[in-house]
């Protein structure tokens, strides 16, 4: 009877570690997606304007960061879902940054946000939601008291916005195009061929 006890036990063990190791982590709500950004970076008068691009698979788990100026791929940083690279493209170099915990980008989740104190104190607090990219987005704010304020806004836990003044400087970045549940090239999570890997 002990011996059958055992049995039984072992094989439900055994079907709960199968079951838990097929739950699929998700970052965001939808499979993959590319967004296309309008990055803005402000000094004082002094204005960059950059194009920027991320690619998403697995939830948000494989991501990619395209960064563009003048339409001419500057850099990527991208995760495989396993560890995280970023690319110079002018010196066709690969610099492995280490293990990744989930994709490049933020995830936008209220919970996520500073502490419960910080929630309940006001440093983090939810605004008006903003029309981004044609997508609702939920709007989130943090100031550190110190002279940084930032706005974020995101669509299925998506970054589709980001604002962050500080006292000298200003950068913005918006959603120009949403694309979702789209078929995202593998190559996006991959070092190019012939790159150095350092």
């Amino acid at each position: 009877m002990k011996r059958k006890l055992l049995l039984v036990l072992f094989v439900i063990l055994a079907m709960a570690s199968v079951s838990a190791a097929q739950v699929t982590v998700k970052k965001y709500d939808i499979k993959s997606g590319i967004i296309t950004y309008d990055l803005v970076m402000k000094v004082g008068d002094f204005e960059i304007k950059n194009k920027v691009i991320v690619y998403f698979d697995d939830y948000g788990m494989k991501e990619c960061k395209e960064t563009f100026s003048k339409d001419k791929l500057e850099q990527s940083y991208f995760s495989d879902g396993k560890d995280l690279y970023s690319v110079k493209h002018s010196s066709k170099t690969a610099f492995k940054q280490g293990s990744a915990y989930r994709g490049t980008e933020l995830r936008v989740e209220w919970s996520e946000f500073g502490t419960e104190k910080d929630r309940s104190s006001g440093i983090c607090k939810k605004i008006p939601s903003m029309k981004i990219a044609e997508k609702n987005c939920e709007m989130i704010e943090t100031n550190d008291g110190k002279g940084t304020v930032a706005k974020y806004g995101g669509w299925n836990k998506i970054l589709l916005y980001m604002d962050v003044k500080t006292k000298d400087t200003e950068t913005i970045q918006r959603a120009l195009k949403v694309e979702e549940n789209v078929k995202v090239s593998p190559d996006k999570f991959k070092v190019p061929a012939g790159y150095a890997i350092k």
